[in-house]
């Protein structure tokens, strides 16, 4: 299957890298700042076509990994039924069917940064064209990147990015807080952020891998008394459970209206 990558900034380049050990990979993107970018191993991996027509011609699929402002002149140029992916933020199905002026099957992802190491968590949902042989097939290029979630309702993908969007921001803000907490009881920087990343990703690993819930694994780790339960007690005083809940919905709350705004999240999807 020859595939078409429309934007090669971080998230597009990533989704070419990983698709390239299995599809053939053509790709463009309009500025040429962000071809030189490229790094030279990908660049020898797919094909990069001058221009977008040139993308449509050769591909037999497209995805759309631009900003939100490209996104129309995009879908725009795909005149026919194939499948067509975007996973620019913020922007709606119907937006992009508008611009495809076909009705053909376009699905619509939310992915997270960690596609860069093909890490990723995607979640994505389909319109009303999109068959079960395209619906697997979506899954099976994000699983190339990580892992993929479909989902059967549009508006879900707004709590999808104030979770799993926007949460690896969370967690560097956790991460920089564990390692600025052992700098200031003595531990040296390095040390700190050691201790701070190993400890994250072993106890991430735990979860997975014991499907246990997490409250669960808590009480694990806390003896009546001890330093952990000292710990919690002052982590729930600070309302630090409340907060994450809160960070969360305040980031869903701003998808819903940059989409309303017509604007999507266009720092997000760079």
């Amino acid at each position: 299957m020859k595939i078409g990558i429309i934007g090669l900034g971080k998230m597009g380049s990533a989704m070419a890298q990983a698709l390239s050990t299995k599809y053939e990979v053509i790709g463009f993107d309009p500025s040429e700042a962000a071809i030189k970018a490229l790094r030279p191993s990908l660049v020898k991996k797919i094909q990069v076509v001058e221009s977008l027509q040139a993308l449509v011609e050769k591909s037999q699929m497209a995805i759309i990994a631009t900003k939100p402002q490209q996104v129309g002149k995009a879908a725009a140029a795909i005149e026919d039924h194939r499948l067509v992916i975007s996973i620019a933020a913020g922007v709606a199905l119907k937006t992009i069917d508008a611009a495809r002026g076909a009705h053909g099957p376009t699905i619509r992802a939310m992915p997270n940064t960690p596609m860069q190491i093909r890490r990723a968590m995607t979640a994505f949902t389909g319109n009303k064209f999109c068959t079960d042989e395209d619906i697997t097939l979506t899954r099976t290029l994000f699983e190339s990147t990580g892992e993929a979630l479909y989902l059967d309702q549009e508006k879900l993908l707004h709590a999808v990015t104030g979770l799993s969007g926007s949460g690896p921001a969370y967690v560097y803000l956790f991460l920089q807080s564990l390692e600025d907490a052992g700098v200031l009881l003595g531990l040296t920087r390095a040390d700190s952020r050691k201790l701070a990343i190993t400890t994250v990703l072993g106890s991430t690993e735990l979860t997975r891998q014991s499907q246990r819930s997490p409250q669960e694994l808590i009480h694990d780790v806390t003896s009546p008394g001890g330093t952990t339960a000292v710990a919690l007690k002052s982590l729930h005083r600070h309302a630090f459970p409340h907060a994450v809940i809160e960070a969360v919905t305040a980031a869903t709350r701003r998808s819903v209206e940059l989409a309303l705004e017509g604007r999507g999240e266009a720092k997000d999807a760079e």
